[in-house]
């Protein structure tokens, strides 16, 4: 039985995918080592996150490359050669966050190493589409933290003022191409099954591969036993009010066979975000070098 084509609706136009050129380096030279909230719990959980950045972005671009040649739509092209661009430079930005982090007494190196190695597995022994509709799952998880972060300014005031800004621009340009990877999938043949059937073993991958990287995080860092110190992390991350909790609805929205990412509208959020950071006086202004606008590669108009 051939699986159907899955049909989802969007729902707003797309947004343009530019490629950031940006320099940090005045920023990280400052920044605490407990950067969320002056708690190790909480911030040993952003460390997690960040440790799978690197090679994650990578996995990411190289499973939409791997379908790229099928996209015959102009717009999508142009989106898709943005999102390998914005990717890339988060890869690359993280690395060198995790390189602080590491001269900090963190073992970043070591969880890097695991990170390569698990999906090097999945490139090795997964079909390319299902690398793809990983790729859409963990899109979507990043498009959802975004949203939430947007949209709770007191989760945004626990962050250290030079790891906000960071935070921001990453889940900024989230925002700008959470559709991205989404729209490959479905345009080049892939089904309502293999998406939502994806999701449920990413998700749990996921959540196991950041709470043991958390766990390993604090166990450097001499903190894992402080149980009575992390009760308000553990609140934020993972209480009844908490990040995870939050999520819930718009993680479910997945699992509806019509969705697509721009049925969450982030329109106003993400212009207000834009002129936050990249405005007339804009807190990211001066660590902008460079913003490129891809085109359309010319094979796919013919």
């Amino acid at each position: 039985m051939i699986a159907r084509t899955d049909r989802s609706t969007d729902a707003h136009p797309n947004p343009e995918v530019p490629i950031r050129h940006m320099d940090f380096s005045g920023d990280r030279g400052n920044l605490p080592r407990y950067f969320y909230d002056n708690d190790p719990f909480a911030s040993a959980f952003f460390m997690a996150f960040s440790a799978v950045i690197p090679h994650g972005e990578r996995f990411f671009i190289d499973s939409v490359r791997n379908y790229r040649d099928r996209v015959r739509d102009p717009e999508l092209q142009q989106r898709v050669a943005g999102f390998i661009g914005q990717e890339a430079m988060h890869g690359q930005e993280h690395d060198i966050s995790n390189a602080i982090y590491e001269a900090m007494g963190f073992p970043m190196k070591r969880l890097d190493r695991l990170s390569r190695r698990g999906l090097k597995l999945a490139r090795r022994w997964l079909p390319l589409r299902i690398q793809l509709a990983m790729t859409v799952a963990l899109e979507h998880h990043t498009a959802i933290v975004s949203e939430y972060t947007f949209r709770h300014p007191e989760m945004q005031a626990r962050f250290a003022p030079e790891a906000l800004r960071f935070t921001l621009w990453h889940m900024m340009e989230e925002t700008e191409h959470k559709a991205v990877a989404f729209d490959v999938f479905r345009s080049t043949g892939g089904s309502y099954l293999v998406r939502a059937g994806t999701m449920i073993p990413m998700t749990a991958i996921l959540l196991g591969t950041l709470l043991a990287f958390q766990l390993r995080i604090l166990a450097a860092d001499g903190t894992l036993w402080q149980l009575r110190r992390h009760l308000r992390g553990v609140g934020h991350i993972y209480g009844p009010r908490g990040l995870w909790a939050g999520l819930i609805p718009a993680f479910l929205d997945y699992f509806k066979p019509g969705f697509h990412p721009s049925q969450h509208d982030t329109d106003t959020l993400l212009r207000d975000m834009q002129a936050r950071l990249f405005g007339e006086h804009g807190e990211l202004r001066t660590q902008l070098k460079k913003t490129i606008l891809p085109r359309a590669r010319l094979a796919a108009a013919a």
